[in-house]
């Protein structure tokens, strides 16, 4: 595995202005080793001058411009990028398998080259025992798992009067025509898609709905499902990627379907009873919300057996989250900034008018 050194500098490859789970997983890591005393900094790949987001500015975070080639510093880097560590020649190297599916969409000139000399002292982390059954599948039998965990918006509490007969659904994540069968087959069923939302009004969505349907590919252990399981949802999910693993996803097998022969009867009947029978069908999920309100403990816990606790003092969270804001309103124009801030600072209904002031003046 890697050797720490005090001094080290860990440096992580991300590309920049880009809001997904996977993004701010590398923002997570490079938070808490930061939390732990390390000089951990996000490399923007390829370069910009303006990195900062308001969405993450929860996180403490530091960047770096360009990396230095010493064997006691360490570069991380996604599976979606493994030729990022070509450049280099002594530094200590990891690759993050945050997801397996996107790295097995790339050219095959472009994918980790496996049993390979020059690929031999990188050092492996898995998001998901998805990603650990394809590595082992690879030959690759060490490696580290590191996982990720929710935003703290997940986190609010649910009133469970506010919850209504409502099926939520993801529509980008190519299963639309496995929900649209569905829809065809009972008209009855209310569905919503998550789609164009801030994450506020996301999370209070999640909040409002009873089940939530995921047919999507799972390319690692997938943020929505447990950001719809610990706001009180069922969950129901095709046997694809991680969602096949229920170290990744554990739900009882009756909530995950085989998408080659979509049962469409079934899953009917699942949801209806879901959403009638909804306070006896939420207790079958107790055990996922318990494992998804460990992840950031079990995350801080991967963080410090892999890279060890500097035990150097930090600064309050809330100097970086003051930083962070002033950085995001440093690097855009004036209407960005007013925008931004009011979408991430202040209630859904000022944020909601701020969209629509937006939109008239883009009109």
């Amino acid at each position: 595995m890697l050797t720490i050194h005090r001094d080290a500098i860990i440096y992580v490859l991300c590309p920049p202005r880009i809001v997904t789970g996977g993004i701010e997983a590398i923002h997570q890591l490079v938070h808490k080793l930061r939390r732990f005393g390390h000089d951990a900094r996000i490399v923007p790949t390829p370069p910009v001058d303006n990195p900062v987001l308001l969405q993450y500015r929860n996180y403490d975070v530091a960047f770096a411009s360009e990396v230095v080639d010493s064997e006691r510093n360490v570069l991380i880097t996604s599976e979606v990028n493994p030729r990022g560590l070509n450049a280099y020649r002594f530094i200590q190297k990891a690759l993050w398998w945050l997801s397996v599916d996107n790295h097995e969409a790339l050219e095959d000139r472009l994918q980790f080259q496996f049993g390979h000399p020059e690929t031999a002292n990188v050092v492996h982390f898995v998001q998901s025992a998805y990603a650990a059954a394809f590595l082992e599948g690879k030959g690759q039998a060490e490696f580290a798992f590191l996982t990720d965990y929710l935003h703290p918006v997940y986190f609010s509490p649910v009133d469970d009067r506010q919850k209504n007969n409502v099926v939520l659904y993801t529509p980008v994540k190519g299963a639309q025509h496995f929900i649209d069968r569905l829809m065809q087959a009972d008209p009855s069923i209310q569905w919503l898609p998550l789609t164009g939302m801030i994450r506020k009004l996301h999370a209070q969505t999640m909040r409002q709905g009873k089940v939530y349907v995921d047919f999507g590919r799972h390319p690692g252990k997938d943020r929505q499902p447990r950001e719809a399981v610990i706001n009180g949802c069922c969950v129901l999910v095709g046997r694809a990627g991680a969602a096949r693993f229920q170290a990744d996803l554990p739900i009882p097998e009756a909530y995950k379907f085989d998408l080659d022969r979509l049962e469409n009867d079934v899953i009917l009947e699942t949801i209806r009873d879901c959403l009638r029978a909804y306070d006896k069908r939420r207790c079958d999920f107790a055990e996922y919300a318990e494992f998804v309100r460990q992840d950031e403990l079990r995350f801080q816990e991967e963080v410090k057996a892999i890279f060890g606790d500097n035990h150097q003092k930090v600064r309050p969270l809330y100097t970086v989250k003051l930083a962070n804001v002033l950085a995001f309103s440093r690097q855009n124009d004036w209407f960005t900034t007013s925008r931004g801030l009011i979408n991430e600072l202040l209630p859904l209904s000022v944020s909601r008018w701020s969209k629509r002031l937006y939109r008239s003046t883009r009109a």
